[in-house]
């Protein structure tokens, strides 16, 4: 894709979720990987995604893959004030490549970097100097982001000074090998540390520091996963607080405690998410197996109550009408039992 304003070509590859045809009404975050031409890291950082989102801890996601050569490598990640072109680079992602998504996909407003020595200085400078666009960064190895840049310090500080008026939070995660390991950016990193661990940082600033015994090549492959892990976990765990709201509330299905819990975390995020599949399923399965008795005569119409709502959200989806029809026909309904059976046939 051409950039106006880089000036120049950038070879991209996207990356698009495996359900994207399926779920018109979804809206995707966009994770950026750069270094696309590193093409080990690059490549665990796509298994490592698929892995996460397909066991359903982080929501799928639309990958763009970033190659950054050698000769514009340097320039790109330095800011313009320094003879770089690295707010120019910001302006392509924000603008014309954000642009392009829009029309071709259902992009969300979450946007994460992901980068790597260079492009994790990059990274940081990129969320610091943006962030109305950028919701976080994994920066891996992040090297000369310690502050010896008065410029880069006080673009930084302006980031924290800013962000407590968002209602979203925002994710600053990065990583260092071991000097004796062969990572020369110890040193740096730790700086970086010390400077976030003396500060009163704003609350909706989530962070961490992962120190590896690793060397420099080898930090995304043990930070991305953590990181990650660490940024989705309240996505990851919603069910089973889900599970929890219900066994809270013997007589009727917690509706608006299921409604507040998602939109808790969409806030959180910045990225709107709705109850989905494994939502419905997972909680119309507490109800009707009931295993410690919790919900009595109640538990086959809690079971319909969602499944019913289930039906509304994703009419196409025969599974919930063939389970609908089996309980009517337990509750000897028959009539409305092979009604659904009908319809799931």
């Amino acid at each position: 894709m051409y950039s106006e304003a880089l000036n120049d070509s950038i070879s991209l590859e996207i990356t698009l979720p495996k359900q994207l045809k399926n779920n018109t009404n979804t809206e995707y975050p966009i994770i950026y990987l750069l270094d696309k031409q590193l093409q080990s890291n690059y490549k665990y950082n796509l298994y490592t995604i698929d892995y996460l989102s397909t066991l359903q801890w982080m929501p799928e996601a639309i990958i763009v893959g970033i190659t950054f050569s050698w000769k514009n490598r340097n320039s790109w990640t330095n800011p313009n004030i320094n003879g770089g072109q690295a707010d120019d680079l910001i302006q392509f992602i924000e603008q014309e490549l954000n642009n392009e998504l829009k029309k071709k996909y259902p992009i969300s407003d979450f946007n994460l970097l992901i980068g790597h020595s260079r492009t994790a200085i990059f990274s940081s400078y990129a969320l610091s100097k943006s962030p109305d666009f950028f919701n976080g960064a994994i920066a891996n190895s992040v090297s000369n982001f310690d502050f010896g840049d008065k410029l880069q310090q006080a673009q930084f500080e302006d980031f924290l000074n800013k962000i407590p008026s968002s209602s979203h939070n925002y994710y600053y995660y990065f990583s260092v090998g071991e000097e004796s390991y062969g990572d020369l950016h110890e040193s740096a990193v730790d700086t970086l540390n010390m400077y976030l661990t003396s500060k009163a940082l704003p609350d909706n600033l989530e962070w961490k520091y992962f120190k590896h015994k690793v060397a420099h090549d080898l930090t995304p492959g043990v930070t991305v996963n953590k990181a990650l892990s660490e940024i989705f976990k309240n996505y990851g765990r919603r069910i089973d607080i889900c599970f929890d709201l219900a066994k809270e509330s013997r007589n009727k299905v917690p509706w608006e405690e299921f409604e507040d819990l998602y939109s808790s975390i969409s806030s959180d995020l910045g990225l709107k998410i709705q109850p989905s599949e494994l939502f419905f399923n997972s909680i119309a399965s507490e109800y009707y197996n009931d295993y410690d008795n919790i919900y009595g005569n109640n538990n086959l119409n809690f079971t319909l109550e969602i499944l019913l709502k289930a039906v509304e959200k994703d009419p196409k989806n025969f599974s919930y009408y063939s389970w609908i029809g089996e309980i009517y026909m337990t509750q000897k309904k028959i009539d409305k039992g092979n009604q659904y059976l009908n319809k799931a046939i």
